[in-house]
């Protein structure tokens, strides 16, 4: 058997294919990221639409039923009525406010690139 017959990849070739792997792993990532990046614009972008629909028509309801409420109770409580309705809508404001921002903080973010990545970093540490 001749040397020629079973010569091995030398060191440039193997170099050439890692390197062609981990663009492509590369570039595979990338992509991913890019979809996720989609992702968190869209779900930003409806969640900012939502909020400002639920701001305004909640801005409108609340008008118009204190409105409704100090001409019904208006000879009864007068400015007892009003501060008492500023008072219950301060508490719901706050509560929103209180739930938007545990919702803000458990937003998770670009979780497909980073489980993704997870994985990529348990298989080359099990093969080492």
């Amino acid at each position: 058997m001749d040397k020629s017959d079973t010569v091995r990849p030398g060191l440039l070739e193997t170099l050439h294919r890692s390197s062609a792997i981990v663009l492509a792993v590369l570039q595979n990532r990338l992509e991913l990221l890019a979809t996720d990046l989609e992702e968190e614009r869209l779900r930003l972008f409806n969640a900012l639409l939502l909020t400002s629909a639920v701001v305004a028509l909640g801005f409108v309801t609340l008008a118009l039923a204190a409105g409704a409420l100090v001409i019904v109770f208006w000879s009864e409580l007068g400015v007892t009525g009003l501060v008492a309705l500023s008072g219950l809508s301060l508490v719901i404001t706050l509560l929103a406010c209180w739930r938007l921002r545990l919702r803000l903080r458990n937003w998770p973010l670009l979780s497909g690139t980073l489980a993704e990545l997870k994985k990529d970093r348990a298989c080359l540490e099990n093969k080492t």
